[in-house]
């Protein structure tokens, strides 16, 4: 694969690697790995003391990281070219082969890691989809996840190691770096040798230096050791005038004094060391070139791999290029299409400027095949063409564009040709418009349909009647192929072509108070600002006036309206900076209005469940005071105290609704509610029968609890007297009795009635328990035990401690708790008991509980269902016979 790339989807494969590597370089690649972990056996299993644990394996997670290109360099060139010319790769040479190849296989193993990886998704999703017993058909039918790596495992599959070779080369060299003599027996054997005979010769030496006649011929003059090597031959110290006596001699001190020789008893072992030396180095040589043959024979998969080592690098180099540029990957098509929004030039941002202005440039898409550039000279127009340039070239290459992530779309463009510059050359012979002629006819000779053309001052140096009418036809040439051109120009013909063909669009770069931007601005035509910029590099101040003067009218006109609509264009590019701000500030406060909201609600949601909780409390003390009543009614039946047992039972139900209505819920239905029909809440209950009666005030509001058309209406109290009271309703005055009005309900109350009202409610609990006190003292045993039996019974009220709970239960279950509830009660004097059993889907239980009531008799007297007030057809009241009380 190429530096740069020639098809789409070349350019895709190059993007993907991309988004791969960076995706491993953000620790986002893993892998499952198998583990062996000890586990230890139960006590129950085991079968001796000395029993090995049992090894078990585990899944763990291998964060892959950046591919190892740690080797310094992958250079082999200098390596071929030894070869090439017939030479043999050294130890140096050999090692470094070595040394690449290993670096290879790791990348490889890298490489498989990812696959791997891509493969164990794949597998266990599979394996999930079996396991959950998916059809043939469904899991055919069921889209697999796309892989997460698969460009750069593709990059491994090129790579090849021979095995065999790299074993060669890393079993060739000893820890010292020479060749190995285990792995080439032979050197062994001569190394063996060479060392045999020197130890030998040195054995020689100490005894020849150690007899008395021989220390007497040594030389002292030098002070050194007592032998040395010269020329591979081992010497020792002789006076000169011993040197004809002892052997041979191969070198003599500078004052003459001191004969360096080679005894005669050591001559013939040296030759035979010498003698295997050289075969030592035969035998390396022969290896070496054994060595360079194999790694010869490989070098087109060693080549391969190292270019693949390569592909991984410029993967790596296009990331940080990328980083540095804070670069994006476009999308890329074959429609001829480049649309980048804050797009900056490159070379700018390398040189790290302060504040690079980026530009929206688009070109190719619809109709849109040419790009007029216009505007004041140094204000940035070529910078815009070479800008167009290096995106396309750099989205070949594979480098992330700098420009916004939205939208940013840079299509292929093969090939990307320029007329930017002056070519003219005096020894070419060749003027400034000549220069241009012929790199056009060069450009219009390999335009094609993905050809990018960018051409700078198209038809200058010339007439400028004839300059722009070869401009126009060169221009509309280049279009006919299917090219994209993105030119400069001043001319106004040019600028114009956006108006009469819509082949083209205009755009020009920003010029303000005398300064160019250096912003792009689509759609707008650009006046050139030559004094402007005369006047801007200190042209002198007459030459400028003078040059207005000669200025005709229609071009100052032209270029004053120019500058108007681009000051116009650049304060409404200002509101609508600022308009963006206050949208975004809006949004964010209307998301932290959200969440505010749904904080409240869920403040709302925890207050009600407390309330709820309070409330649920209260009304268990309710339920205790009721039952309470009851027990004083069991104890004194008569009929005196079931009349007061069951006034007061209406001051706690009432008590009890008023309570309820502090429930949130209800207080907010309550004020969502239009009618005031209070009959379907609360029952009314007369003044005249409150045992506690309150002090009325002239202008209190009272409930009109008489049937009738004004039953449940409000009413203002007018005057009062002993037992009837003057009221004012709708509008219409009338005389009551205590009997027909009631107080105000909490809930429906006025702002005057508030404190009134709190400490009715207040007053009514008090009641409740003052009743309770005075039943317990209050005795009557007036009434015959027939009559209070009756009003009992019927009066007795729906509570847990008298219900059987039947939910859920099967017939036979509810029939043995009713049979253990019915027994219980056979003692109480109030033999009355309720059967909570539903309505259920069919009503199957509450049929056969009825029909098994029907049939028994041994316990009931009679049953039928409650009463609306204590749960209606869901419960059954069941009175018990007389006899077994």
């Amino acid at each position: 694969m190429g530096l740069t790339a020639n098809t789409v989807s070349e350019i895709h494969e190059r993007y993907r690697a991309v988004k791969e590597m960076k995706d491993i370089l953000n620790g986002n690649a893993m892998i499952s790995v198998n583990v062996n972990v000890n586990v230890q056996q139960s006590q129950g299993h085991s079968q001796g003391q000395n029993q090995r644990p049992k090894r078990d394996k585990k899944n763990a997670v291998k964060i892959v990281s950046s591919p190892p290109l740690n080797h310094p360099s992958f250079d082999l060139e200098p390596m071929w070219e030894k070869i090439d010319a017939g030479g043999v790769l050294d130890g140096p040479d050999v090692f470094e082969v070595r040394t690449i190849m290993e670096a290879c296989r790791d990348v490889s193993h890298w490489c498989m890691d990812l696959e791997h990886a891509t493969t164990s998704s794949a597998t266990a999703t599979a394996t999930a989809t079996t396991t959950t017993g998916t059809s043939k058909d469904d899991k055919d039918a069921t889209d697999s996840p796309p892989p997460l790596f698969y460009q750069l495992p593709k990059y491994g599959k090129s790579i090849y190691v021979d095995p065999d070779l790299l074993e060669l080369l890393q079993t060739a060299f000893d820890e010292e770096g020479r060749l190995s003599g285990t792995t080439f027996q032979g050197i062994g054997r001569l190394r063996a040798k060479v060392r045999s005979l020197k130890a030998d010769i040195l054995m020689t030496l100490d005894r020849l230096l150690s007899t008395p006649s021989m220390k007497s011929k040594i030389s002292l003059e030098s002070g050194g050791a007592l032998y040395s090597e010269v020329r591979g031959r081992i010497v020792i110290p002789i006076s000169e005038q011993y040197a004809n006596s002892v052997g041979i001699v191969h070198d003599v001190s500078r004052s003459g004094k001191t004969a360096y020789m080679e005894p005669n008893e050591i001559v013939k072992p040296t030759n035979e060391m010498n003698q295997a030396i050289v075969e030592l180095k035969q035998e390396e040589s022969k290896i070496w070139r054994m060595l360079t043959t194999k790694i010869t024979e490989s070098r087109s998969d060693i080549d391969q791999s190292v270019a693949v080592i390569a592909q991984l690098d410029l993967v790596l180099a296009r990331i940080r290029l990328g980083d540095r540029l804070s670069g994006v990957i476009p999308e890329v098509k074959d429609e001829g299409v480049i649309s980048l929004k804050n797009a900056k030039h490159p070379i700018l941002l390398l040189r790290e400027i302060d504040n690079v202005i980026g530009s929206d440039i688009d070109i190719g898409a619809g109709n849109n095949q040419g790009l007029i550039l216009t505007g004041p000279n140094s204000g940035g127009k070529t910078v815009i063409l070479k800008l167009l340039g290096l995106s396309a070239l750099m989205a070949r290459d594979g480098i992330p564009v700098p420009a916004h992530p939205d939208g940013a779309r840079v299509d292929f463009f093969n090939p990307v040709l320029a007329d930017i510059g002056d070519i003219q050359s005096v020894g070419d012979d060749l003027s400034t418009f000549s220069g241009h002629m012929l790199v056009c006819r060069e450009v219009l000779a390999s335009s094609c349909r993905n050809a990018l053309v960018l051409m700078d001052e198209l038809g200058s140096g010339t007439d400028p009647n004839q300059g722009v009418a070869i401009a126009q036809a060169i221009l509309e040439a280049l279009l006919s192929t299917g090219s994209r051109v993105a030119i400069t120009t001043h001319y106004l013909q040019l600028k114009q072509l956006a108006a009469a063909d819509d082949r083209f669009s205009v755009a020009a770069m920003q010029f303000i108070n005398g300064k160019p931007t250096y912003k792009l601005l689509p759609g707008i035509v650009g006046e050139s600002f030559a004094l402007s910029v005369a006047e801007r590099l200190n042209l002198p101040q007459s030459v400028i006036d003078r040059a207005s003067e000669l200025m005709d009218s229609d071009t100052k006109q032209m270029g004053e309206l120019i500058r108007n609509i681009e000051d116009q264009k650049s304060e409404i590019d200002k509101e609508y900076l600022e308009v963006l701000r206050k949208r975004k500030e809006l949004e964010a406060l209307e998301e932290d209005v959200k969440a505010q909201k749904r904080k409240l609600e869920r403040e709302q949601i925890n207050a009600r469940k407390t309330e709820a909780a309070k409330f649920a409390k209260r009304l268990e003390e309710k339920e205790q005071i009721l039952e309470n009543i009851l027990q004083t009614l069991k104890n004194d039946p008569s009929k005196k105290m079931i009349v007061k047992g069951w006034d007061e039972i209406k001051y706690v139900r009432r008590d009890a609704f008023i309570e309820a209505e502090y429930i949130p819920s209800v207080l907010s239905r309550k004020e969502r509610e239009a009618s005031d029909d209070l009959r379907q809440n609360v029952d009314l209950v007369p003044i005249a029968e409150m045992r506690t009666k309150p002090n009325l005030e002239i202008g209190q509001t009272l409930i009109i609890c008489k049937d009738g058309p004004l039953k449940g209406k409000r009413a203002s109290i007018v005057n009062f007297s002993g037992k009837r009271v003057d009221v004012n309703a709708q509008g219409v005055q009338l005389s009551m009795k205590m009997t027909e009005v009631a107080l105000l309900p909490m809930s429906h109350k006025s702002v005057g009635d508030d404190e009134q009202n709190d400490e009715r409610k207040k007053t009514m609990s008090k009641m409740a328990r003052k009743a309770l006190e005075a039943e317990k003292a209050d005795v009557n045993a007036g009434s015959s035990t027939t009559s209070t039996e009756q009003s009992s019974s019927t009066s007795v009220m729906r509570l847990s401690s008298n219900t059987v709970d039947c939910l859920g239960c099967s017939f036979e279950e509810a029939r043995r708790k009713c049979e253990n509830m019915f027994s219980k009660f056979m003692t109480h004097k109030h033999p009355v008991v309720f059967i909570l059993h539903g309505h259920g889907s069919k009503g199957i239980l509450k049929t056969k509980i009825r029909e098994w009531l029907g049939r028994e008799r041994q316990f009931v007297k009679k049953f039928g269902p409650a009463d609306p007030s204590d749960g209606g057809d869901a419960f059954t009241k069941v009175e018990l016979k007389k006899s077994l009380l």
